[in-house]
């Protein structure tokens, strides 16, 4: 089971913040951020 499910973080955020933080996430990933670091940066938010 992955450590970061984006599905799960942003269910109960209205969808333009869900897409923001969907952006946020791949811009993360595009950038070789670890999956840990990108989770506790979501969890912040």
């Amino acid at each position: 089971m992955p450590l970061l499910d984006l599905q799960k973080l942003t269910a109960e955020l209205s969808r333009t913040w869900a897409g923001f933080l969907r952006d946020w996430d791949r811009s993360l990933r595009a950038g070789n951020y670890p999956q840990t670091t990108r989770y506790n940066y979501l969890l912040v938010c």
